[in-house]
Parts: structure tokens; sequence; C-alpha cells
């Protein structure tokens, strides 16, 4: 039986009322962005719940932003949307020109497909957002001397509703969260090479993904801070990097997990609405979980060296035993998701294989409920992605639909696609 965390709250990322501009194949300014060279359907289609697309780029950074705005007025009809705070608007313009130039490059492009000027603090330019629900989820890393290969794995389940923002049934012409992320793979002029998934944002929308150096990065709502403390969200107005630009920001910059830490621990951070926490792993065999305290004045860093590290949607830090993840015991009362899979995995003797991997992360899919006229859409394993750092790739499989299971009267049968695998060079690639 799936299970969930007691107290299970949501993550809602920030949601806008996005500008309904008209659809264009070229930008405001006339011109056409070459940086564009895949936009393909590899997953679901109109009729399914999910439509996924590859999307291959190559260019300057701000060629890359140019071509994602594109998409984004092109399919969503999002651009800019006016700021609420021009102040913290152009703070937070400045942040990126020192800290991030590589995001501010892709934020000129976005404002040039527009025609806009990217130094107008009228408009907020940092992202490309379309509608954004809270996502719950579970991330396994397998170092190497736990698998069969002797190559390190990051299992990842990303649930959330097959409703809309709110958890109700969507509209007739309504498109339900998450029913169109996107395979994101970038070869940009300056910085790392990588493949992401991408949702809500199209600029920097990472909710999971690989760079060209084999660093992996995973995001999970903190449910438990959100359920027990007063939030204190920053909005669309924070100064810093967001919950999702910070994992663009990883697979850009860093190389492997002590560039990670030292760049987690050096940038100043916000959360739109609740607070995450992030698993990072690399093709070196290290991994590591960072977590914020409930004030967000605190970092912790959590490893579990050479052995499985696993996260759910709990503060692993408030429970440590003897600075290590905690036990069955120890969180049995908080995450029953997290007890299934540590017990699971204690339980099997040998080494690891990508088949016990995905069946034990079958185990705590979210699979309750079923879809009909008269209840809230239920939540589902939107996709599973197995990332493999060595080799630069990974595996995806991805919910379509429900359907009625022909074996069992009343039942539910749910359909997913195969595994797809996805792949950037691994050799001679580095940061320019």
């Amino acid at each position: 039986m799936p299970l969930t965390c007691k107290n299970s709250g949501r993550l809602s990322l920030v949601v806008f009322l996005l500008a309904n501009t008209a659809c264009f194949s070229k930008a405001s300014d006339g011109k056409q962005s070459g940086a564009l060279v895949k936009d393909q359907v590899v997953a679901g289609s109109p009729n399914d719940f999910m439509e996924v697309r590859h999307v291959v780029l190559k260019g300057t950074n701000e060629e890359i932003g140019r071509a994602l705005s594109q998409l984004a007025r092109e399919k969503f009809k999002s651009g800019p949307v006016p700021s609420r705070d021009p102040l913290r608007t152009h703070a937070q313009r400045i942040y990126f020109e020192k800290n991030y130039p590589i995001l501010y490059e892709r934020m000129r492009g976005l404002a040039g497909c527009f025609g806009k000027s990217l130094d107008d603090d009228s408009l907020n330019f940092s992202g490309l957002w379309y509608p954004s629900p809270p996502p719950g989820c579970s991330v396994i890393y397998f170092p190497p001397a736990t698998t069969a290969d002797g190559k390190g794995v990051v299992s990842r389940d990303y649930d959330f509703t097959t409703g809309t923002f709110s958890g109700t049934r969507p509209k007739s012409g309504e498109l339900a969260s998450t029913a169109r992320p996107y395979v994101v793979e970038i070869h940009p002029d300056k910085g790392y090479p990588s493949i992401a998934m991408y949702s809500y944002d199209l600029l920097s929308g990472v909710l999971d993904g690989i760079n060209s150096e084999g660093l992996t990065v995973a995001l999970l709502a903190d449910d438990e801070l959100q359920s027990k403390y007063r939030m204190e969200p920053a909005g669309e107005t924070g100064v810093g990097l967001g919950v999702l630009q910070m994992q663009r920001y990883l697979l850009d910059n860093c190389a492997n997990v002590e560039e990670a830490k030292a760049a987690l621990l050096a940038t100043k951070q916000y959360y739109e609405i609740v607070s995450v926490h992030y698993l990072v792993a690399d093709r070196h065999g290290k991994s590591f979980i960072w977590e914020h305290s409930q004030a967000h004045n605190r970092e912790y860093i959590i490893e579990n060296e050479g052995k499985p590290l696993i996260t759910t949607n709990f503060s692993l830090h408030k429970y440590l035993e003897s600075g290590a993840p905690p036990s069955v015991q120890k969180a049995k009362n908080v995450c029953p998701r997290y007890c299934t899979l540590t017990q699971k995995i204690a339980e099997h003797h040998a080494k690891v294989t990508p088949e016990f991997i995905k069946e034990t992360h079958k185990l705590v899919d979210a699979t309750l409920g079923k879809v009909s006229p008269t209840t809230r859409p239920p939540n589902r394993t939107l996709w599973h992605a197995l990332y493999f750092p060595e080799q630069r790739k990974m595996q995806v499989s991805f919910y379509l639909k429900d359907e009625a299971d022909p074996k069992q009267e009343g039942k539910v049968r749910i359909v997913r696609t195969d595994y797809l695998e996805f792949a950037l060079p691994s050799a001679g690639v580095t940061k320019r």
C-alpha cells in the first residue's frame, strides 16, 4: 500500500497571472532564435494527462533565453509579468548580474524576445512561469559501493495532484498542473551542458537534472516545516535565488559535491511559498542533503558516507542519530514512506540493480484514489527518474492516465510510459 507522510502539507511554487500575449513565431523585435535545435513530443499526447516534450538548445545564453521565451509564449501565452515591487526587482536584477551572469544573459534574451529592455524594473524577467503545483517526492542516492555495476544511481519519484493548482478538477480547456513538463537539454556557450526536468518556469524551472560533469540534483518539498511553523514566503519579489533557480545555478556552475556545497553556502536563497530541501550527488560517489531551519537562518548538510542516502518530505536534520540520517524507529511517526524505503533497502543484502531500485521505489508510488467526476483528482507519481552520474544519463517513466482495470471491476489501472533515456557527452566537456 502506498504511504504518505504524517502532517503532509503542500508546497506551492509561485503562481502568476500570466500575460495574455498573442502567439507569434518570431520575437517582438523580429529576431528568430537559432538556439532551438529540437522540440519534440517524447511521451503522452493531448489525450493523456501528460504531454512531455524534449527540447534541445545550443548557443549563447542570451540565445537560449530567447528560444525558451518563444516556446513559453507560443505554448502557454506566457511572458514577463508586471513587477509588484520595482525596487526589489531592480535589486534582484543587480544580484543576477553580479552573482549569476549566466541567468542574467538568459533574462536578456527573454526581454529581447518581447521587445523590452532588461533595465525596465516595471517588469519581472526572472522567470517564464506557467501553472505551478506543490510537489511531494522521494529521492534515494545509491553510492557505487552498493550497486551491482559499481556506479552510483539517483532514484527520484515526483508526486503531485492530477488536478489544478488548488487540487480541483480542471475546467473545460484548462490544463492540470504539471500536465506539460519539459525535458530541457542545454548546451550553452558559458556553463555546463545539462539535461533537466522542467515545470512551472521555462527559464529556470529545474525539478531534477544532471550536468555534463555528472552533478545530479533533485528538489523536494519540506512539508514538515510548512505544517509546524509559520512560513514567510517571498513570492516573486525575493532577491537572491528561488528554489528552482538554485538548482539551475548548481547545474550551470558546479562539477562536484564539494563545489555544490560551497555554492549553496555562499548564495543568498529564498523560498517563494514554503521551504524545500535538495539531494545532490556527483560521479565520484559523493552525495548530501541540503536543508534550511524553519527560520531559514541556518543550513544543514546531511551525509551518509558509503551508504544509501534517502529523503522524502520531512526535515532530516531534526531526527539525526549521531549525525547520521534517522532510523526506521526514529522516523516511524513522521514519514512512513521514508521508513518503507529505509527498511526495504536495509533488508536487501546483495548489490542493487536498476531493476531492484525501480521495484523498491514503486512501493511508495502515489496510487491511492481514482479519477471520477465526484471526487478530487488523486495524486500520482508523475515521473520516476533514474540518474546515472558517471554515465551522464537519465532514464525516466511518465504517468499518462488512469483507466478501468479489466481484471478488477471498480478498480483503476495506472498507465505509465516505458523508461525513456536521455544522455549527455561524458568526456571532454568543460565549463566555458
